[in-house]
């Protein structure tokens, strides 16, 4: 991965890692995921607002749950169960950093499908 051009969006930290058992580092968002993201999502990102990086940042910056995703990737989740839909960002470690897969609203019912590792 090319630093220079990928955006560090945050830091899974060391109290959280331990917890669910994962590695503490930094948090990336390369340009080949921010173009899917963009591309794929454009249309939930509208409604909420935000642009694909201000969306990333935003769960980053403000998730309250950790659950299992695909594989050994994980989910970083704003949950909020009065709301239909939830915040939510799928990423796996990439060597020694995070990479952001993926990122969208997402039904709620699908996010309580997968397994919780960790609550706020």
């Amino acid at each position: 991965m090319n630093k220079d051009k990928s955006i560090k969006v945050g830091r899974l930290k060391l109290t959280i890692a331990k917890q669910i058992k994962r590695k503490c580092a930094d948090i990336y968002l390369t340009p080949n995921y921010l173009k899917h993201i963009e591309r794929r999502h454009k249309i939930e990102l509208e409604k909420v607002g935000l642009s694909a990086v201000d969306f990333v940042s935003a769960v980053v910056n403000g998730y309250n749950q950790i659950r299992e995703g695909s594989g050994d990737s994980i989910l970083l989740v704003i949950f909020n169960s009065d709301l239909n839909y939830t915040a939510g960002i799928d990423m796996c470690l990439s060597g020694e950093y995070w990479e952001v897969k993926t990122a969208e609203p997402r039904k709620t019912e699908d996010i309580i499908k997968r397994k919780l590792l960790w609550k706020k």
